[in-house]
């Protein structure tokens, strides 16, 4: 196998660790009464998160081929397996920078509760999209930094 694969297993892990989680995290969170089934949500509106999940997965399932599949050039196929995880990450932050024009919300008050964490004495809550996206974000950049060749 080539050298340039070996020296950038640990990217190729953490790029695997977002898509996977890309792939069965939103399914998990949305496929369900918060979201998909959810009956205070138009119907167009539950088409649109399923086509969303879909899209997403099927995207990430393209990056795992992409990571695991020998190639001419690995260096190329890691690349742009990195490229398509940050791509869902852009698209979630200009979508959450741009909710004050569609009226959107990360969350509905019958969806997934926010995310509690506690430091020292004051407990903090944070969306579960916003906290779980940082930390794929953050997974992802760490690979990026590491890629060599």
């Amino acid at each position: 196998m080539d050298s340039l694969f070996d020296q950038n297993l640990i990217p190729r892990l953490l790029f695997s660790l977002v898509a996977v989680a890309l792939i069965f995290g939103p399914a998990k969170a949305d496929f369900n009464a918060t979201h998909a089934t959810n009956p205070l949500w138009p119907p167009h509106a539950r088409f649109h998160v399923v086509w969303q999940v879909l899209y997403n997965s099927s995207i990430s399932v393209v990056a795992l081929y992409l990571l695991w599949t020998p190639a001419v050039d690995y260096h190329m196929h890691i690349v742009v397996a990195a490229i398509l995880n940050f791509i869902w990450g852009a698209a979630f932050y200009v979508t959450l920078a741009s909710m004050s024009m569609f009226g959107g919300a990360l969350a509905d008050v019958n969806g997934i509760k926010p995310f509690h964490f506690k430091m020292g004495e004051k407990v903090y809550k944070i969306d579960t999209n916003l906290f779980f996206g940082t930390i794929l974000m953050s997974i992802n950049l760490a690979g990026f930094l590491l890629i060599s060749g």
